[in-house]
């Protein structure tokens, strides 16, 4: 009878109410296992229904297989008429938050414990997305260092010209002047060596013509002078060309302080006539040539 039972509840009802169905159905075999309701002094005892086909099954949740089948049987309605029992275990009732189909709620836990928060999904970092761009020019103009000083020169005029003055027949003379040099000491004497000596050298190039001939540079020679006065500073030596007797302008002095005199500031000049002398048969043409000039300490 059991069985019977048990067979057309599990095909009528979904399994969370089959669970519940097969405890009221064992509770009907084992009765013993049905706890009794508590008495009281007052209480009048509890009558007990008596299972038979005239009594009236307590109320069931589910149909009776009597009721599915159409067909009555005493031997199911005893079965299925007996009273609740007072109390349920409570491992039989199923959790009052589970979901219909008998699986836990979302919010359930295996071990009973509350779920732990799951955290908000971070955004990811901004990557900075460059717009535009734009160029700034920069300069800068720095000026020669006024300190501690130094020492210069400089040259009124960048050319000379020679004309011939003074010629014979026996030689042919072109003459000229340097433009103005000037040495320039601005150093601080107190930083300066106690002695300070300079001098300004010259050198002179071959003349070279259009033609392709040329006049050495021994043919060319000066004569140094100074222009105003300065202490321990004096003019170079008067130096000829070849025709004259002498080397010609290579490294010729043509300013120089002496090596032992005392540190000073200031400015001096000085400047050169300057004598070309050629043979008298010389070819007719322009000639050109780079004097040098060189300030050392």
């Amino acid at each position: 009878m059991i069985r019977t039972t048990r067979a057309v509840l599990a095909t009528a009802v979904p399994s969370t109410a089959l669970a519940l169905s097969l405890v009221f159905a064992s509770a009907a075999v084992a009765p013993e296992a049905v706890t009794a309701p508590e008495t009281t002094a007052t209480a009048a005892p509890v009558p007990v229904p008596v299972a038979s086909a005239s009594a009236s099954p307590t109320a069931l949740p589910w149909p009776s297989s009597a009721t599915r089948s159409g067909r009555g049987s005493d031997a199911t309605t005893a079965c299925c008429a007996v009273p609740p029992p007072t109390s349920t275990p409570a491992a039989d009732a199923s959790p009052a938050d589970d979901s219909a189909d008998g699986s836990p709620a979302e919010n359930d836990s295996p071990d009973g414990a509350s779920p732990a928060a799951t955290p908000a999904p971070e955004s990811p970092e901004r990557v900075p997305e460059q717009q535009d761009a734009g160029g700034v020019d920069v300069g800068v103009t720095i000026d020669p260092p006024t300190a501690p000083g130094a020492l210069s020169m400089t040259v009124a005029d960048s050319s000379a010209t020679l004309v011939e003055s003074g010629s014979t027949p026996l030689r042919r003379q072109f003459i000229g002047a340097l433009p103005t040099v000037t040495v320039t000491d601005t150093r601080d004497s107190a930083q300066s060596p106690a002695t300070s000596g300079w001098y300004v050298l010259g050198s002179a190039s071959d003349f070279t013509g259009a033609s392709g001939r040329t006049i050495g540079a021994e043919h060319l020679g000066w004569t140094p002078e100074l222009r105003g006065t300065g202490d321990a500073v004096s003019a170079g030596p008067h130096v000829a060309g070849t025709l004259d007797g002498g080397p010609g302008l290579s490294d010729a002095v043509l300013l120089s302080a002496a090596d032992d005199s005392p540190a000073a500031s200031g400015s001096w000049s000085a400047t050169a006539a300057l004598l070309l002398g050629t043979e008298p048969t010389v070819a007719a043409g322009g000639y050109r040539s780079t004097l040098t000039l060189s300030l050392f300490e």
